[in-house]
C-alpha cells in the first residue's frame, strides 16, 4: 500500500514540474528593438526606405523610455524590416508600434504593399493608427525633435486620440483602412500630418483628410472639409461651429460648441437613380459671441440656431461637390449605405457607381438646438456710461 502511494505522488508530482519551466519562446527585452514608429518613403532605384523609432529603456534613479532614430533600405518592406537588423544588431519588434506614416507617393502607388505587409506580419497589431504625410518626406515627420521629451511616434497617437474635441481629423487604424478597402460603396481615408513651425521650431500637427479610391491616394480634404465629412458619416463628438451672423444691423461673430449630433441618409429613388437626403440633429452651446451687449433672449436664440442651419447646410453641401467634382471617390459612403439598407438595388447599380456618384444628387437638412448660453444669459458690454 505504501508503494503504491508513492508512485501515485510520484506521478502527481513530475506534471506540475514540468509546469514549472520558462517559457520555450520567452526573450528578453535588451535582445529586442522596439519599434514605435514608422515612416515609409520611396528609395531611389525603386526601393522602400523605411524610418524607425526605436524605443529603449535608460537605467537610473528613475527608470525613464528614451528613443532613437535608424533607417533601412530593402527591394520589398520585409526586405528593409530585415535590414534594420544589421544597422542596431537586435531583432526588430512590432507588438507595440503606435503609428506607421507614409508618403504621399507610397500612399498614391504602394498602399496595398504597406497593408500586405502589415497584414501578414505576425507580431503587428490591428488597431495601428494611419498617418499620410502632407507636402513632405514620410521620415520628415518622425525626424523632427519632440517638444515634449517623449516619444514621437506615442505623442502622434495621442493627438489623433485627443482630435474629437476639434473634429479636424479622423483617426484610421489599419482594420479601418482594410475593411473600408474591401467593403462596397466606400473609399478609404488616411488622416494627414504634416509639420507646424512655431516660435521654438516644428512641431507635428494632425489635420485634414488624404483620401483614396479604391487603394490610390488621390488628394487632402483640409480641416474644415474633414469636419463636413464627419457630419455626413456620423462620426462628430465634439468641435466648434463659427461663422458670422447678421442681427438688428449687427454683424456678430459667433462660436458655438458641439455636445451632440446625430446624422441620418436615406435614399430616394427617381427613375432608378438614387438620391441622398441627410438629415442632422446637432446639439449645441454658445461658447462665445462678439459684438452684441444684452441679454440672450428667445429672439437671439432662435436667430443663431437658424444661422448655423444654413450655415451647415452650405457647408456640408459645398464639401460634397468638392470631393464629387475633383476626386470622385464615395469617401462619404453613400453607396454602402444603400448596399446595407438595399442590397437588390445596389445589385443593379454597383458596376455603374463610379460614375454614378459625382452627379449623386445629395439635400442636406440640418437641425440645430442650442440648449444654453454656457455660464452666462447675456453678453459683456463695455465703456460704463
Amino acid at each position: 500500500m505504501a508503494c503504491k502511494r508513492k508512485i501515485i505522488a510520484l506521478l502527481l508530482i513530475v506534471p506540475l514540474l514540468t509546469s514549472l519551466c520558462g517559457c520555450w519562446n520567452y526573450r528578453l527585452l535588451e535582445d529586442m528593438g522596439i519599434v514605435a514608429g514608422i515612416a515609409i518613403d520611396k528609395g531611389t532605384d525603386d526601393t522602400f526606405e523605411l524610418t524607425m523609432e526605436i524605443a529603449e529603456a535608460k537605467s537610473g534613479k528613475e527608470r525613464m523610455v528614451d528613443s532613437h532614430i535608424i533607417h533601412s533600405f530593402g527591394n520589398t518592406i520585409f526586405d528593409a524590416v530585415r535590414d534594420g537588423i544589421s544597422i542596431i544588431g537586435k531583432k526588430l519588434y512590432f507588438s507595440h508600434t503606435q503609428v506607421v506614416i507614409v508618403s504621399e507617393e507610397i500612399a498614391r502607388n504602394e498602399m496595398i504593399d504597406v497593408m500586405d505587409w502589415m497584414n501578414r506580419d505576425s507580431e503587428t497589431r490591428t488597431d495601428i493608427e494611419l498617418f499620410v504625410a502632407k507636402g513632405m518626406p514620410a521620415k520628415d515627420i518622425l525626424m523632427v525633435e519632440n517638444p515634449s521629451d517623449n516619444i514621437l511616434s506615442f505623442t502622434l497617437e495621442s493627438m489623433i486620440e485627443n482630435e474629437t474635441n476639434l473634429s479636424k481629423s479622423r483617426k484610421t487604424q489599419t482594420w479601418r483602412f482594410a475593411n473600408d478597402l474591401v467593403s462596397p460603396g466606400i473609399s478609404p481615408q488616411i488622416p494627414a500630418v504634416m509639420l507646424w513651425d512655431d516660435s521654438e521650431g516644428q512641431t507635428p500637427m494632425t489635420e485634414g483628410t488624404a483620401l483614396f479610391h479604391n487603394s490610390a491616394f488621390v488628394g487632402f480634404l483640409d480641416g474644415a472639409d474633414t469636419k463636413n465629412l464627419l457630419f455626413v458619416q456620423d462620426n462628430i463628438d465634439g468641435g466648434l461651429l463659427t461663422f458670422p451672423l447678421n442681427y438688428q444691423g449687427e454683424k456678430i461673430s459667433v462660436s458655438l460648441e458641439i455636445f451632440e449630433n446625430q446624422t441620418k441618409l436615406e435614399t430616394v429613388w427617381a427613375d432608378s437613380v438614387p438620391e441622398i437626403n441627410i438629415t442632422i440633429k446637432t446639439v449645441v452651446a454658445l461658447d462665445e459671441l462678439q459684438g452684441t451687449p444684452g441679454e440672450i433672449d428667445g429672439k437671439l436664440i432662435a436667430a443663431l440656431e437658424q444661422a448655423a442651419e444654413v450655415y451647415l447646410k452650405q457647408q456640408i453641401e459645398a464639401t460634397i461637390r468638392l470631393v464629387q467634382n475633383r476626386y470622385a471617390c464615395d469617401t462619404f459612403g453613400f453607396g454602402n449605405h444603400i448596399y446595407r439598407t438595399e442590397p437588390r438595388k445596389w445589385k443593379k447599380i454597383e458596376a455603374d457607381w463610379d460614375t454614378i456618384f459625382p452627379k449623386l444628387k445629395v439635400t442636406v437638412s440640418p437641425k440645430v438646438a442650442l440648449k444654453n448660453s454656457a455660464t452666462h444669459e447675456g453678453t459683456i458690454s463695455g465703456g460704463g456710461s
